[in-house]
This record gives C-alpha cells, structure tokens and sequence, in this order.
C-alpha cells in the first residue's frame, strides 16, 4: 500500500556521489526460530516476508523497548518515484541527530539526542542475555550498527543481522554466514554489506548483498580486524590490530579486486574507522590515544589527534553530515566499567559528553540521517 512521505532536501558533502538508483532492501529468508513479528499498521510496507494481517513468516519477534520518548510513527522507506538527490525523512522513527549505541555487555541497543540526554533504549533475543552488571561477555551482545538506504537501523548480533523501523521494532533478521562478533559492518556504495570481525577475531572480512545474501569471504595480511570504512570511490579501508609492527595497520583495499592496495601503520589498537569530509581518515585508537586523523595513504602522516581525560579506550566511531565527532570509552578494555559518550567539533572541542553512561562495551554507534561515504545511511 502507497503511502505520503515527508521529504526534505539536504546540503551534501563535497565527496557525496549518488549511486545508481533503484536499489532497495526486500527479505526473503526465513530463520527458523520459532518466533513471530510486530509487523502490522505502520510497518506492513517495510516488513518484506510478513503474512496476511501482518503475522509472522519466519522472521524475528520484536525487541523489546525501554524507556518511552523514543520516536514516532513513520516508516523510512524510499518514495519509489524520488529522485535519487532527495533524502526521505525518517518520519520520526529514527530522528535526524539523534544518537544510537550497542552495549554488547548490557544486550540493547540506547537511544540518545544530540545533547546525550537518554531517549529509549531495547533488547532482542538476537543480542543475548540481559544480566546483572557488568552483564553477559561482550562477544555474546550486539555490536556493529549500521542505518539502510530505507533509513531502517541494522543491528549485527553474534549470528544475525536484525533490522528494526524504529526503536524497539523489528522488521527481519537474517543470518550471518559464520557465528562470531561483528565490531562493525558498512553498506558500501552499491549496496554491499562487509562486516570486520573483532579484537582476537579472525582475518575475514565478510560480504553480502543488499539482500543480505552471503556473496564471498576474503582475507587481510592480518587478523584482528576492527573498523571499516571506504572513500567516495568506494575503495574500503580495514583496521587490523595485529599488522603495523608494534602498533596497527589500516589496509586499503580495491573495491573490485578486494585485494590490499597499500597499507597505512599507526601506533596503538586500532578501533572504528571513519573516511572524512577533507578527504582523510579518522580514527578510534584505544589505551588512551583517542581520535587521530592521518592521511589515507602511505606513508601515513598524523594531521591531528582528539584526547580528553575521559577518553581512555576509543572504541565505536562516526561522523556527522556537520562534521562532529562521534565516540564511546570502552574504559579498561573489557568492558566492565561504564563508558563515557563523546561529542567532539573538528578541533576536538568537547559538544556533548555523558560520563559515565548506562553503557557496558560499547560497540557500533550511529547518528540518524547522516550521509557518509560509507557506513551510515546511503539513499539510493
């Protein structure tokens, strides 16, 4: 069934490069589990594999949602007649500038606004156990996050992406070729879904289409891969923690070939990673460095570096089309402390901050309606 959207043109940042049009996100696997969705009302036009009356077809129940005040009613796709430089409003599902973090240790996912101040919060059986603090191992929860073109959030649990409309309600959950944590997963710009795996975890990095079909799995010189990120030619860029010598190595890799073009070493544990607006590359490193900015290319070249004194363990990272900085503290390393929230200008003046926050290990982090080269909301 057709139905309004409210839509609104955006400044776009000079790197932004439309890709092809017609690109859109159906569902077509069933998982087995038993359980039913809330598809229904609303969500009857993004809820792909939902039956008569909006029962369940072998997709995942919905999360259940925390505190109230976290959105409104609208779906987030794409008007199929849009132009492809005319961003849909997410409606209020998902509300522009707002910000959203995984806390694998607590397993849900927290809603903020762009002061920090708390909005919702939600689990999902696919993000483990809700336990006591400082909750369940952190490879058991939720981690890499990611918004699709329908400005719908995609949560990567241990063994399954679920993607929800709005806080709390799942649409689908597909799964993972291989069960194993996810630090971080991106769209590129064809649509493509690659996911690292985490620190301690392998040298594959995983593809799949826009289906969240399995398509192929390729490998790094180095295993511990951590962040992901790709430049407005699409070419990806993968942190690994075990490559650099004594420190990190951030491979670039060909979009088509996916095979390493050069390799970028930087000091300490390399986390999230994010290409820039300036043409450079952020990023998240941990044991107290925090935010650097080098160039994305060999030999690499350190133009700036965030700290705080709250900022021990850099982990998650984004953007936003503004340009501020977005990241959490993982504290001690594992987790087990409570983490503190980062809002940085491009100086690395302090915006917002949270400290601490509810969050035990935080993982992906997002903000609504920004449009990154790769890794946040992409509309085709």
């Amino acid at each position: 069934m057709n139905e309004l959207r409210k839509i609104h043109t955006r400044v776009r940042p000079r790197w932004y490069r439309p890709a092809a049009a017609g690109w859109f996100l159906t569902s077509i696997f069933s998982l087995g589990f038993g359980l039913t969705t809330a598809c229904g009302g609303d969500d009857d036009e993004s809820c792909a594999g939902c039956g008569s009356g909006g029962s369940g077809a072998g997709v995942s129940d919905s999360g259940t949602a925390g505190s109230a005040g976290g959105g409104g009613t609208g779906d987030a796709g794409l008007d199929s007649g849009a132009d492809t430089s005319i961003v849909v409003d997410g409606g209020g599902a998902f509300p522009d500038g707002n910000i959203y973090v995984a806390g694998s240790r607590n397993a849900k996912v927290y809603e903020f606004d762009a002061n920090l101040n708390p909005v919702s919060d939600w689990t999902h059986p696919a993000f483990g156990t809700v336990m006591p603090a400082p909750g369940q191992p952190f490879g058991d929860g939720p981690a890499g996050m990611v918004f699709d073109a329908k400005g719908r959030l995609v949560v990567a649990g241990v063994d399954q992406f679920c993607i929800f409309s709005k806080p709390g309600v799942v649409v689908e959950c597909h799964p993972k070729t291989k069960s194993q944590p996810t630090e971080n997963v991106i769209f590129d710009l064809a649509g493509n879904l690659y996911t690292t795996t985490a620190t301690g975890g392998t040298d594959e990095i995983h593809k799949y289409d826009a289906n969240y079909t399995y398509l192929t799995t390729f490998k790094m010189p180095t295993g511990n891969l951590t962040g992901v990120t790709c430049d407005p030619d699409g070419n990806l860029y993968i942190g690994s923690q075990l490559g650099g010598g004594a420190g990190s190595a951030i491979y670039k890799v060909d979009k088509v070939t996916l095979k390493p073009l050069d390799t970028l070493n930087i000091a300490g544990n390399v986390e999230g990673l994010q290409f820039a607006a300036d043409g450079n590359i952020l990023a998240a490193v941990g044991s107290g460095v925090g935010v650097v900015r080098i160039t994305p290319k060999s030999p690499t070249t350190v133009i700036s570096t965030i700290t705080d004194p709250g900022l021990f363990f850099a982990v998650p990272l984004t953007i936003d089309n503004t340009g501020l900085i977005y990241t959490a503290d993982y504290e001690n390393g594992s987790g087990t402390a409570l983490a503190d929230l980062f809002v940085f200008d491009s100086t690395g003046a302090v915006k917002a901050s949270k400290l601490p926050s509810e969050i035990y290990g935080p993982f992906g982090m997002v903000v609504a309606g920004a449009v990154l080269p790769c890794g946040a909301y992409q509309p085709r």
